[in-house]
């Protein structure tokens, strides 16, 4: 399966339930509305930033499809001016390609130092999609699951209205 060990690993030591698929496309871009269909899970973005010194790392998650823009990100954050956060910082934190960033990302992060920001719209959504740390691959799980692993992870997380 593609995707990184820690991951599937982590999975089934905690009893987290997915479905994989795979595809040819990299899942990076909009793909044929067929397949979203018959996944019925909604589609997460997952957004990696940093504050303006650098010394806080945010995963920000939201619904694929909502536009998630800086400057409100900044004003709910209350943490100064953010941007994305670079290869370096992303090898250091989360292990991961930028493309590919996910909540499964927080399994590499041993010092609990990315913080969590969750779209409250998706307490509502019953199945979440998140890449597995890699391209062209996609794990289906429960919202209940998700909370499970951010609880595992042990990372600071919050709900926020992106609105």
């Amino acid at each position: 399966m593609i995707g990184q060990k820690i991951v599937y690993k982590t999975l089934d030591e905690i009893g987290v339930e997915y479905e994989y698929y795979e595809s040819p496309k990299d899942f990076s871009t909009e793909d044929d509305g067929k397949f979203w269909t018959k996944i019925n899970a909604t589609r997460c973005k997952n957004l990696f930033l940093r504050n303006h010194t650098g010394n806080r790392h945010f995963i920000v998650i939201s619904d694929y499809y909502r536009n998630v823009e800086i400057k409100v990100l900044e004003s709910k954050f209350k943490k100064g001016k953010i941007s994305f956060a670079s290869q370096k910082r992303i090898d250091k934190w989360l292990k991961g390609t930028p493309g590919s960033i996910s909540v499964f990302n927080l399994f590499n992060d041993e010092e609990k130092h990315v913080e969590v920001f969750i779209d409250e719209t998706l307490k509502s959504k019953d199945r979440l999609t998140f890449l597995p740390n890699e391209l062209n691959a996609l794990l289906a799980i429960s919202f209940e699951d998700f909370i499970k692993i951010l609880e595992y992870c042990g990372n600071k997380f919050e709900f926020i209205d992106l609105a």
